[in-house]
């Protein structure tokens, strides 16, 4: 059985670039959830978000670009902030209609 680590402490500078991307969606650490599981060749990297982190997107990475984050991961990071921008956006308007 795989062991799911939280990618803050098990990939730092991954987590401060998908921090850094995120911010610049005016989303805050606090609103996405990233962790990652070590594969054979690298880690599948989960990031959740939403109400309840009910969301979720997955991608594997190679422990070369956990080190250093290549254009594909950082654009990986950028989709995923538009999604989890959408979503929270979404979330909002339905908690003001209640």
């Amino acid at each position: 059985m795989e062991k799911t680590r939280l990618m803050r402490f098990a990939a730092p500078v991954l987590y401060e670039k998908m921090a850094e991307v995120f911010s610049f969606y005016h989303i805050h650490p606090f609103d996405f959830h990233g962790t990652l599981q070590e594969v054979e060749d690298g880690f599948e990297i989960t990031i959740m978000f939403s109400t309840n982190f009910s969301q979720s997107v997955t991608t594997l990475v190679t422990f070369e670009q956990a080190r250093n984050p290549d254009e594909q991961v950082i654009r990986f990071f950028k989709q995923t902030a538009e999604q989890c921008k959408t979503q929270l956006i979404a979330d909002y308007y339905k908690m003001i209609k209640l």
